[in-house]
């Protein structure tokens, strides 16, 4: 309990610095046009920026490393969503795709601890899509979350008693402040290979193009 009232305070000046999303763009644009922010510094040990428990899609074994940063109360990150849903579907064997919350309001941070508890069971990703199926305003409640648990298959007595022991509260505050200490300001942002995709680049034709120009550019040696 002290841990979390001495934590929480941190967060909330922490989001004074953040804005609340960034731009997505849903339009089709031109491959040319596609490119990574300057921004941004390119992470080069980006490989350090997830573990052996985080969830992922895709292929463990590529070179590829896509990982995007989101908020589950971010309307962008919603928009995003689906765009990256066809993007790991299209480039499930050539890259791995991983979903790490950064949160940027206090509210959120219980919905990141309910896609960890959710990933016990295998269940992470289940619960992101159900987070954003039910997006609101102010975010979703323990109970909200304790139902959308039970509507994804898992226990809710159980899911709820690990929520009420907060031990992911303090990893995910902690990984907030990991990402933005990157230059990360806002979400969804988007990181291929340490690279971070250019705001106007945040379209599946896009992303798709710069996930097969890296793995050429791996390639080529």
């Amino acid at each position: 309990m002290n841990l979390r009232i001495s934590l929480f305070p941190l967060l909330l000046v922490g989001l004074m610095l953040v804005q609340s999303d960034q731009d997505v763009t849903v339009s089709t644009v031109s491959t040319d046009e596609c490119a990574f922010t300057k921004e941004i510094p390119e992470v080069k040990d980006f490989m350090k920026l997830v573990t052996i428990s985080d969830p992922f899609q895709g292929n463990m074994s590529s070179k590829v490393t896509v990982i995007e940063y989101f908020d589950p109360n971010c309307p962008h990150c919603k928009t995003l969503h689906p765009i990256m849903k066809n993007v790991i579907a299209a480039n499930r064997k050539s890259a791995r795709f991983y979903m790490v919350p950064f949160v940027l309001w206090p509210y959120s941070v219980p919905q990141a601890e309910a896609l960890f508890v959710a990933a016990g069971e295998g269940k992470y990703f289940e619960m992101l899509d159900a987070q954003y199926d039910h997006q609101k305003s102010g975010g979703l409640s323990v109970t909200e979350l304790t139902n959308l648990a039970k509507d994804i298959g898992l226990d809710a007595v159980k899911f709820k008693s690990q929520m009420e022991k907060g031990q992911y509260r303090a990893g995910i505050l902690a990984r907030r402040q990991e990402i933005s200490d990157l230059g990360v300001r806002g979400t969804p942002a988007l990181m291929i290979n340490g690279k971070f995709v250019d705001g106007g680049s945040k379209s599946l034709a896009c992303i798709n193009e710069l996930i097969k120009k890296e793995a050429a550019r791996l390639k080529q040696g």
